[in-house]
């Protein structure tokens, strides 16, 4: 084995095959500008249509209340009016006035209605934390594809490198008679795959850097930070956290905004009463002396064709509705909480027996190399071992980030705050 091949050899087996090779020497070697989740998340934050269109709609939700408050407040206007009739003998009655009105009694049906108003302006609320929620679930999810791609393309280059370099060794072999054609033919045949598959990797990469980008609006080429697994308590502790997430707080809240509504429909056939004034600017020469008047006035619904109770039902079905909303709003917490903490525990295992392979890996690929320099075995066999090794090394960091992603579901399914995430 010559000098070269040793030391790529050794820097296999201690892991610094890892490492992408440097710009000058590859080409091709991930490059760009540095970025955290943490900072990718308050870029996606600034230039997330969806959000600003949620933010628009919880704006809406509390000028809605604004409205109905002021059903419940006085009513001031100026008034003119000209009367005018056919006749020789009237005159005209010019009228300049301020009106007042202001309910004294209505049945409370203006704040239940406003009541129900809040209630809806919280889940508007709401429904934006948990869409930041999920936000921060597909930035992390794009980040964690693309610094998993990084992972995959060091890999694969090293593993193009080492087999290059056995090609050259083979073809020197067979110079001097100590190799066969078919070895070389075969080792060509290998990179020919690691080369397309090299090739694949740097295409899903491409991709991988458009969705980040367009997630954050950055136009640089990105490289994530490394991210290692994290454990999780027990299932129990996500599923209570889940029970008050974003979206099942704003079902809870669109029930009670349903209740409000109902009851308010219900006094529908409540008496009401009003308080009217008027103040005279100008009045027609007979009444000029009258300044002010006020009326109080006081009406008691006998019948309105089963209005109220076609109100009140369309409320009650409503109010079933709802909480139907939140019943299966509470399922589905529970059935993705349960779900992600199983992926995040298998996925822990996977992790173990893979660091495990590539220990194993390892030590064939050392005893292979061993073997080859006492000539028990063909180079093939020793570039066999050192591909097995990359191949196990492909799946450990595949596996090592879906665990971590898995730690991302589980908190955005339990509802964590996006800041309380794991980083």
């Amino acid at each position: 084995m010559n000098a070269a091949l040793r030391i790529l050899l050794l820097s296999v087996l201690a892991g610094r095959a890892f490492a992408a090779p440097a710009p000058s020497a590859a080409g091709d070697a991930p490059s760009g500008r540095p970025i955290s989740l943490a900072e990718a998340y308050e870029r996606a934050l600034g230039v997330s249509d969806d959000l600003a269109g949620r933010f628009e709609t919880v704006s809406e939700a509390w000028a809605r209340v604004s409205e109905l408050w002021s059903a419940v407040q006085p009513r001031l206007s100026l008034k003119a009016s000209e009367f005018v009739q056919d006749s020789s003998s009237s005159r005209d009655k010019p009228e300049v006035k301020f009106t007042l009105r202001q309910p004294l009694f209505t049945g409370l049906r203006e704040f239940l209605a406003l009541r129900a108003a809040k209630a809806k302006g919280r889940a508007s609320e709401l429904e934006l934390l948990r869409a930041k929620d999920l936000l921060y679930l597909d930035v992390a999810g794009a980040y964690l594809d693309l610094h998993g791609l990084h992972r995959e393309l060091d890999i694969r280059f090293a593993l193009v490198g080492i087999t290059k370099e056995r090609i050259r060794e083979l073809k020197e072999r067979e110079r001097i008679g100590r190799s066969r054609k078919s070895e070389v033919l075969a080792a060509e045949s290998q990179l020919a795959g690691l080369v397309a598959d090299l090739a694949e990797a740097k295409r899903r990469e491409l991709g991988a850097q458009e969705v980040l980008r367009f997630l954050t609006g950055i136009p640089e080429r990105l490289v994530p930070e490394s991210m290692e697994p994290q454990p999780a308590a027990g299932v129990e502790g996500y599923i209570a956290s889940s029970r008050s997430r974003g979206d099942v707080a704003a079902r809870r809240e669109d029930l009670a905004a349903a209740k409000d509504a109902t009851e308010s429909f219900r006094r529908g056939r409540w008496p009401f009463a009003a308080l009217d004034g008027n103040y005279y600017l100008k009045r027609s020469e007979s009444q000029k002396d009258v300044k002010w008047d006020l009326t109080v006035s006081a009406e008691l619904p006998l019948y309105q064709g089963l209005q109220t109770s076609a109100q009140v039902r369309q409320g009650q079905a409503r109010e079933r509705a709802a909480e139907a909303a939140l019943s299966a709003a509470l399922r589905r917490a529970e059935t993705e909480v349960r779900t992600a903490h199983a992926d995040l525990l298998a996925g822990m295992e996977v992790v173990a027996a893979l660091e495990r392979a590539v220990s194993l890996a390892e030590a064939n690929a050392k005893a292979q190399t061993e073997d080859y320099r006492l000539g028990l075995v063909t180079n093939l066999d020793v570039l066999g071992a050192l591909n097995a090794l990359q191949q196990a090394r492909l799946r450990l960091e595949s596996s090592r980030v879906d665990v971590v992603f898995s730690r991302f579901r589980l908190a955005a399914a339990s509802g964590l705050a996006a800041g309380a995430y794991p980083r």
